[in-house]
C-alpha cells in the first residue's frame, strides 16, 4: 500500500528546477524508449509477413509482440504500480475512469484485453503499428460511430474476448482529474445486449514530494472541450491542470521525474448489466467515483 494519496505536495514549479539529475534521467529513458520501440516495430513488421501462411498465426504473433512492447514501454517509465483488490478473471468487461495516456501502458501491463481506443491514436507513425497489434477497437467521438463500435464490442464479447473501456464523457463540468465525470451509456449497451456483468476500476496518480503535483505534470493538460466561445479555458481548469502544453514537453517532464505512482483499485464485485444502459452507466459511475482520489 502507498501513503495517503491526499497528502501530495504542490511545491516546485518545474521538474527541471526541482532536480539537477532530471536531464540525465530523461536522456537515458528517451534512448531506452526509442530503441525498444523501434526494435519491437521491426519485429512486428516481420511477424506480419507470416500472414502469407496463416492470418490467425500472424495475428497472435503481432499481439504477443505488441503486449511485450507495451510492458517494456511501461517499465521504461518512472512508474510504480500500486494495486488494490483483485484483477478480474478472463473473460471480462472492465470499465473505469481515464486520466492520461499513461493509463494505457499501465493497464496493458496488468491485463490482456481488447481496449476501446480513440481513433486519432491510429495515425501516430510507428506507435500506431504496435498499438494495432493489440487489436483494439478504434472509436471516433461522434454519435454516428456508436453503433459500429458497439457492434464490434458485442462480437468480441460473444467470442469470449475481454474488453476494457473508459466511458467518461469528454464534456466535463469540472477540472480533469478533480473527479470522475459522467459516464456515457452508448457503448455500455454492449454489456446489456450480451448480459455481461461489468467489472470496474478507479485510478489516480501520485508524484514524489517536492515535485509538481500530478495534475500539472502527469496529466497532459487542461481539457480542450471546456473552451468557451472566446477560445479560452475556465480559470478553474487552468489553475488545476496548468496551462495548455504540447505533448513532447509534457512527455519529457514525465520522464524527468525520479518516480511516480500509478494507483489502481479494482471493485470487489461486478455490476450486473441489467436491461437499461443508462442505469448501468450511472451505477458504474457511482461505483468508480466512490473509490476515486482526486489528482491534485
Amino acid at each position: 500500500m502507498s501513503d495517503s494519496l491526499e497528502d501530495k505536495p504542490q511545491t516546485a514549479p518545474s521538474v527541471w528546477f526541482a532536480d539537477i539529475l532530471a536531464p540525465f534521467r530523461v536522456a537515458v529513458r528517451v534512448v531506452g524508449i526509442v530503441v525498444w520501440t523501434l526494435g519491437c516495430w521491426v519485429f512486428i513488421l516481420c511477424a506480419s509477413l507470416s500472414a502469407v501462411v496463416s492470418r490467425p498465426v500472424a495475428r497472435k504473433l503481432r499481439r504477443a509482440i505488441a503486449r511485450v512492447w507495451a510492458k517494456g514501454f511501461a517499465s521504461l517509465l518512472p512508474m510504480r504500480l500500486v494495486i488494490h483488490g483483485s484483477l478480474p478473471k478472463r473473460p471480462f468487461f472492465l470499465g473505469g475512469n481515464h486520466l492520461s495516456w499513461i493509463d494505457f501502458f499501465a493497464v496493458c501491463t496488468l491485463l490482456d484485453a481488447i481496449g476501446v481506443v480513440e481513433e486519432p491514436v491510429s495515425h501516430i507513425p510507428i506507435i500506431s503499428t504496435l498499438i494495432k497489434g493489440l487489436t483494439p477497437i478504434f472509436v471516433r467521438r461522434v454519435r454516428e460511430d456508436t453503433q459500429r463500435v458497439k457492434g464490434l464490442m458485442v462480437e468480441a464479447l460473444r467470442r469470449g474476448e475481454s474488453l476494457m473501456i473508459a466511458p467518461e464523457s469528454p464534456k466535463k463540468t469540472f477540472p480533469h482529474g478533480a473527479g470522475v465525470h459522467m459516464f456515457r451509456g452508448g457503448l455500455l449497451d454492449a454489456a446489456v445486449v450480451t448480459g455481461t456483468p461489468v467489472h470496474y476500476f478507479t485510478l489516480t496518480y501520485r508524484a514524489p514530494e517536492g515535485y509538481p503535483p500530478p495534475s500539472k505534470v502527469l496529466l497532459s493538460g487542461p481539457n480542450p472541450f471546456l473552451k468557451g466561445p472566446d477560445g479560452k479555458l475556465p480559470e478553474s481548469e487552468v489553475e488545476f491542470c496548468g496551462p495548455e502544453r504540447m505533448f513532447l514537453p509534457h512527455f519529457l517532464g514525465v520522464l524527468a521525474l525520479p518516480w511516480f505512482e500509478f494507483d489502481i483499485q479494482f471493485g470487489e464485485e461486478p455490476i450486473p448489466a441489467g436491461n437499461d444502459r443508462i442505469a448501468l452507466a450511472n451505477k458504474l459511475h457511482d461505483a468508480v467515483a466512490a473509490k476515486f482520489v482526486p489528482v491534485t
